[in-house]
């Protein structure tokens, strides 16, 4: 399945990456640095499917689990954070993330956790 997928993270290097991957598997694929980038880019375009960093430098990327909700959206939610707690793994899934992922990433492990998603 192909989609439309936005990806949330202030490390370039990640924004970069995850492009490359997502957009070799035939993805549209759409950054954002920040939290108010990614509003701006949901008012752009319907994403299937945000990968969202918790810590980023305006917000807090599990916010747009709420945004998701406010706007009734069936666009499914992956967040990601190399600092992993159980209140943030709690609240993604209480606002119904699809998968709470620890970073380092690898591409086998990002892509088969985004086919996964795009199938639920």
């Amino acid at each position: 399945m192909k989609a439309n997928i936005l990806v949330m993270d202030d490390e370039e290097s990640i924004r970069f990456s995850f492009h490359r991957f997502l957009a070799a598997e035939g993805h549209n694929v759409t950054t954002a640095k920040g939290y108010r980038e990614a509003l701006a880019r949901m008012d752009e375009t319907e994403f299937d499917l945000i990968l969202a960093d918790i810590f980023l430098g305006d917000g807090w990327g599990i916010d747009i689990l709420q945004e998701v909700m406010q706007r009734n959206l069936k666009t499914r939610v992956i967040i990601m954070t190399a600092y992993p707690s159980t209140e943030t793994a709690q609240d993604s899934f209480r606002m119904h993330a699809v998968y709470y992922l620890v970073k380092p990433l690898k591409q086998a492990g990002l892509l088969s956790s985004v086919n996964m998603a795009l199938q639920q």
